[in-house]
C-alpha cells in the first residue's frame, strides 16, 4: 500500500490540523492524527472535542481497498515538516507507515485499537456564505471576546445567522464589536462558539464559498478542501443592543490610523499596573491624548471634526482597548460620546464601512 503526495500541500494540511490537537490529554485519541485512504484521495483528521478539522487532499495510491490509520500528530508532523524533498511517499503495513522523501526514510508505529467514529461531518450542508466575508465578520470581532474562563458564555462569538443578514458579536463586558454582513446565510440561528475556536477557522477560511449547517449541538463548515466542526457554547448570550447608546451629545472624526498611532507613542509612557489607562480631552476641535506613568508623562495633539461645538469632554481609556477597536477601520472613524458629565460608553464606526460597530466603556477617573 503505497501513496504519492506533494509535501507542500501535506505539510500545510497538517499545520492546521496538527495546531488545534493537543500534545497530552487524558484522553489519549485526542493527540492522535487520523488518516483515511479512499478513491485517489488522503483524508486526515483531527479534534480536541471543541473543534474538529477534516483536510481532503488528491493523491497517487496504488490500491483500492478504503483503509484508515492513526499516528501521532506531533510525531508525524514534525517528520513531514524535515522531509528533504519535494514529494512525499507513505507506505502503510499491519502494523507501521514508512515515510520516504528524498534519501531520508523511517517507520513510525501506527496505533492500534482506536476508535475514529467521533470524528463525523455532515451530509448536507443546508446554508452557506462567502467564505472571505465569514473570514472577514470573525476577524473583525474577535478581539474583544473575553479570555478569563470565569467569564464562561463572553469567551465565545455570537453568529446571528439569519435570512437577510449575518452578523457577529464579541463583548468582554468593556467592550463589544459587532459586524455585519448584507449577505443571505439562508438559515435562521443565534448561535454562540468558542473564540479560540474561532482563531483556526479564520485561518482556515479561502475565499471560496463556505457552506455551513448547524446540527447537533454544533456548527459546521465545508469550504473547499477543509471541513470543520465547531462545538456550540450553552448559556445566554446577553441582549447587547440594548446596551449601545442611540444618542450622542458629542461626536468627532479623524484619520483612524492616525488616531491608532498618536495613543500607542503616548501609550509607551502609561502605568502597565494601571489598565494601561490614557487621557482624551476634546475641546474646539482638538484631541489631545495624555499618559502618566513611573516614567514620566506623554501628550500628543490631534485636530479633529467635531459635532458639538460647545461640548468638551474628559474621559480614561485602556490604551489597548481603543487600539484594538481602530485595527478593522480603514480611513476616517468616527468616535461618539454618549454622555459628558460622566465615563459612558464610547462608540467607534467607521465612515467608509458603516457595518461595523465598536463601542469601548472608559475607566473611572
Amino acid at each position: 500500500m503505497e501513496v504519492q503526495i506533494p509535501k507542500k500541500y501535506l505539510a500545510d494540511s497538517l499545520s492546521h490540523i496538527e495546531r488545534i490537537i493537543p500534545n497530552r490529554s487524558s484522553n489519549p485519541n485526542l493527540s492522535l492524527l487520523f488518516i483515511e485512504v479512499k478513491d485517489n484521495k488522503i483524508i486526515l483528521r483531527g479534534s480536541n472535542l471543541e473543534i474538529d478539522i477534516e483536510s481532503s487532499l488528491s493523491a497517487d495510491i496504488d490500491f483500492e481497498k478504503n483503509e484508515t490509520f492513526a499516528v501521532p500528530a506531533n510525531v508525524f508532523g514534525q517528520i513531514v515538516r524535515s522531509l528533504p524533498g519535494e514529494l512525499v511517499v507513505l507506505g502503510f503495513s499491519e502494523n507501521e507507515m514508512s515515510i520516504a522523501s528524498g534519501n531520508y526514510g523511517t517507520k513510525l508505529q501506527l496505533v492500534k485499537d482506536i476508535e475514529s467514529s467521533n470524528i463525523s461531518f455532515p451530509e448536507t450542508y443546508s446554508g452557506s456564505i462567502d467564505g472571505k466575508i465569514f473570514a472577514k465578520l470573525l476577524s473583525h470581532v474577535r478581539y474583544a471576546a473575553a479570555v478569563a474562563e470565569y467569564q464562561a458564555i463572553f469567551r465565545g462569538i455570537k453568529l446571528e445567522l439569519k435570512q437577510n443578514h449575518t452578523r457577529a458579536i464579541a463583548t468582554d463586558g468593556f467592550r463589544l464589536a459587532y459586524y455585519d454582513a448584507n449577505s443571505s446565510s439562508g438559515l435562521e440561528e443565534d448561535i454562540v462558539i468558542p473564540a479560540r475556536s474561532v482563531d483556526e477557522l479564520i485561518k482556515l477560511l479561502s475565499d471560496d464559498e463556505a457552506k455551513i449547517a448547524v446540527e447537533n449541538n454544533q456548527l459546521s463548515i465545508l469550504n473547499g478542501a477543509f471541513k470543520v466542526n465547531l462545538k456550540l457554547m450553552d448559556g445566554t448570550f446577553p441582549d447587547y443592543e440594548k446596551i449601545i447608546p442611540t444618542d450622542f451629545p458629542l461626536k468627532i472624526s479623524l484619520d483612524a490610523e492616525s488616531f491608532a498611532g498618536s495613543i500607542k507613542r503616548v501609550a509607551l509612557m502609561a502605568d502597565k499596573t494601571g489598565n494601561n489607562r490614557i487621557g482624551i480631552f476634546i475641546k474646539e476641535g482638538l484631541l489631545q491624548i495624555t499618559a502618566e506613568g513611573s516614567y514620566g508623562r506623554a501628550q500628543e495633539e490631534l485636530a479633529v471634526k467635531q459635532e458639538g461645538d460647545e461640548a468638551e469632554i474628559a474621559l480614561a481609556y485602556n490604551a489597548n482597548y481603543l487600539i484594538d477597536a481602530l485595527k478593522p477601520i480603514k480611513g476616517e472613524v468616527n468616535l461618539a460620546f454618549s454622555a459628558l458629565d460622566r465615563p459612558s460608553p464610547s462608540v467607534l464606526r467607521s465612515v467608509d464601512d458603516p457595518k461595523y460597530l465598536a463601542m469601548v466603556v472608559p475607566l473611572r477617573i
